[in-house]
């Protein structure tokens, strides 16, 4: 092995490592043709379900903080 693969090698473990402590995936289950039908979206879109997805729950977040913040005041 070359001390390039080593490094390559120490990298992706620390990159799991940070992985496993820091990120959570977030799934959930739907009929088949839904499947299909969101994936034809996302191609349609040229994005991917995983982009549409995340951009979803971070909109989610960002309007639940803006409305705590709002009782808050």
């Amino acid at each position: 092995m070359t001390e390039r693969e080593k490094q390559n090698e120490v990298r992706k473990s620390r990159n799991l490592k940070w992985d496993k402590e820091n990120m959570c995936a977030l799934s959930c289950r739907v009929r088949k043709y839904e499947a299909l039908i969101f994936k034809e979206y996302c191609a349609a879109n040229k994005t991917t379900p995983y982009t549409v997805l995340k951009e979803c729950v971070l909109s989610c977040i960002d309007e639940y903080n803006k409305k705590e913040r709002s009782i808050e005041k």
